[in-house]
């Protein structure tokens, strides 16, 4: 009986205390805490054909509002920035100062048009493309993609001014094609040159080739700007390099 009670009282102690103690070197691992990513945050700094200049419906058929619909996380904040007639030099001024204050941990940079038909030199593009780039990146936090120079001697509106028959775009009118495709691949060289410097990512538009003449769908009633379908195709260019890079 004695042995018989001593176990009761063993039994009884157990179950007032919680349980046997933990042994020493056993503590219990920690919960596990249920994290979310962060949310990208996702700025585009451009031109007219970063507003959708050309579409039936630029608000909702812009590149970057069609990149941001199909390639970015439904989480991602977006903030289209772009404006028509935009040079890299303004866009230091107009759009870069606004982008840095949303803290974007994705960036989109087409500028190049708009320089070239201002006769801005390869050399100073890619000096005002540099400082820009390197301040989106923010140190690291930014990953920049930047789009080169498409093919432009193709273009309806380029055809018509040399002929005569159109109000030309560039501010010196329209050089020879020679001239004009020389222009675009010192800009592109420049580019290459600054992604590579800069650890951003290079969205190659002109690796498309001549696309008037190989999807006329996608230039815009303008002869100028893509259409909507030309946007789309813009659209998932970016989104291969994103994916890519």
């Amino acid at each position: 009986m004695r042995q018989g009670a001593v176990v009761l009282l063993l039994l009884l102690a157990a179950c007032t205390s919680g349980g046997p103690a933990a042994r020493p070197g056993l503590a219990r691992p920690p919960a596990a805490v249920a994290t979310t990513p962060a949310p990208v945050v996702y700025a585009a700094i451009g031109a007219s054909e970063t507003a959708g200049i050309g579409a039936a419906d630029p608000r909702r058929q812009a590149w970057p509002t069609v990149f941001y619909l199909t390639a970015l996380p439904p989480t991602a904040v977006y903030y289209n920035l772009g404006i028509p007639g935009e040079t890299t030099q303004a866009a230091l001024t107009d759009e870069l100062p606004e982008a840095l204050t949303v803290r974007p941990t994705l960036v989109t940079v087409w500028l190049n048009v708009d320089d070239l038909a201002a006769g801005v030199s390869a050399a100073d593009y890619e000096a005002r493309l540099e400082e820009l780039v390197h301040a989106a990146r923010r140190g690291g936090a930014a990953r920049v993609l930047v789009a080169n120079t498409p093919h432009l001697d193709r273009l309806p509106i380029y055809l018509q001014c040399r002929a005569g028959t159109a109000r030309c775009p560039f501010a010196a009118g329209a050089p020879p094609a020679a001239e004009l495709d020389a222009a675009v691949d010192a800009y592109n060289a420049a580019i290459a040159r600054l992604v590579q410097r800069e650890g951003a990512v290079l969205v190659d538009l002109h690796a498309g080739g001549e696309v008037p003449d190989l999807h006329p769908d996608w230039v815009g009633v303008d002869g100028f700007h893509p259409s909507a379908a030309g946007y789309a195709a813009i659209s998932a260019t970016f989104a291969a390099a994103l994916a890519a890079g």
